[in-house]
C-alpha cells in the first residue's frame, strides 16, 4: 500500500509556482522524509537528488547528505519543469519516500508537486499519529502558497490525474486551467482554493457542517479539508459526507468507473443536480 499527497500550483501561487516548489520539497524534507534521511546519514538508505530545468537539458544532480541542499533549493525556486528526490532504505530494491514536481502533463507555469510514500516498513492506515503528521505536512508546505488544489490518497499511483478527472474523462490541461473554477476532486485530505473555499461559504462555514475530522485554513488562502482522523477511517459514508458538501463546487457530469484505474475512488453521483452557489 501506499500513500499519495498531490497538489496543483499555478500562475496566482503565492510568492510563484517555484517558491511553492521549493515549499514543499523543504517540508517534507523536515516531515516525512526526515526519518528516512536520518536513516541514510547513518548508513542504512541512500537519497537521489535531481532538477531538469526543460526537455533536452541536463540533469542536475546533488547530494543532500553532502549538504547540497541550498543549491537544489535556489534550482527549485526557479520552476525546474522536473524535481525529484528518491530515498532507498537498504534492506530494499524499492523507494520508500519520493518527492516530486512535474509540468509536462499540467502543462507551464502550472506545475504538480507530490510526494510518494510505500507502505513497507511504515505504520499506516489506523495510525492517527501518522495521519496526524501528513496533515501537519501539508499544511506546513502550503500555508504560504495559496494552490490551486490538493489531495491525499491511498493506493493510488504517481499521476496528475485526480478521481474526477478520471471517472469524468476530463484532460488534466484542462481540470487544471479550470481549478480555481471547479474543484478537481476530493479525497481523504482535500486542498480547496481561496475561491472556491469562499464560494463554499469560508472555512468556518466548512467547520460548522460537520462533515469534517478538522479544517485548516492556510495563511495565504484556501483550506485544508481532513475528512476523518486516519486514512483508514475514510469510509464510503465519509466519502459521501465530503462529495455532499463540496458538490457545488465540483464539475458536473455523471462519473463513470474506469476499468484501466479499478483503485480510483468517486461517488457515483452528478455534482451537477445539487446546483451552483450563488456567487
Amino acid at each position: 500500500m501506499s500513500l499519495l499527497a498531490s497538489v496543483t500550483l499555478d500562475s496566482r501561487t503565492e510568492g510563484g509556482v517555484g517558491n511553492g516548489i521549493a515549499s514543499w520539497f523543504e517540508a517534507a524534507f523536515e516531515g516525512p522524509l526526515a526519518r528516512f534521511l536520518d536513516l541514510e546519514r547513518r548508513g542504512s538508505a541512500t537519497s537521489l537528488a535531481a532538477t531538469q530545468m526543460g526537455e533536452g537539458e541536463k540533469r542536475k544532480e546533488f547530494s543532500l547528505p553532502s549538504g547540497e541542499w541550498g543549491s537544489m533549493r535556489q534550482e527549485l525556486m526557479i520552476g525546474p519543469e522536473v524535481a525529484d528526490v528518491l530515498v532507498t532504505r537498504s534492506d530494499s530494491d524499492r523507494p520508500a519516500a519520493h518527492v516530486h514536481s512535474s509540468s509536462i502533463l499540467v502543462r507551464r507555469p502550472n506545475v504538480e508537486v507530490q510526494l510518494l510514500l510505500s507502505g513497507d516498513g511504515m505504520s499506516m492506515g489506523d495510525d492517527s499519529s501518522f495521519s496526524a503528521d501528513i496533515v501537519n505536512f501539508l499544511v506546513s508546505a502550503l500555508d504560504s502558497t495559496n494552490p490551486a488544489f490538493g489531495r491525499v490518497c491511498v493506493g493510488e499511483p504517481m499521476k496528475e490525474k485526480t478521481n474526477l478527472d478520471t471517472v469524468l474523462r476530463k484532460k488534466i490541461w484542462r481540470s487544471v486551467s479550470e481549478a480555481r473554477h471547479f474543484l478537481r476532486g476530493y479525497a481523504w485530505v482535500t486542498v480547496c482554493p481561496e475561491e472556491l473555499t469562499e464560494e463554499l461559504g469560508g472555512a468556518g462555514s466548512l467547520e460548522r457542517t460537520g462533515a469534517f475530522h478538522r479544517v485548516f485554513p492556510l495563511a495565504s488562502g484556501g483550506t485544508v479539508l481532513q475528512a476523518t482522523e486516519t486514512v483508514s477511517g475514510y469510509s464510503e459514508e465519509a466519502m459521501h459526507r465530503t462529495f455532499e458538501i463540496l458538490a457545488p463546487v465540483l464539475p458536473s457530469g455523471l462519473p463513470r468507473f474506469d476499468p484501466a484505474n479499478p483503485m480510483v475512488r468517486f461517488v457515483p453521483e452528478d455534482a451537477g443536480r445539487f446546483g451552483r452557489r450563488p456567487r
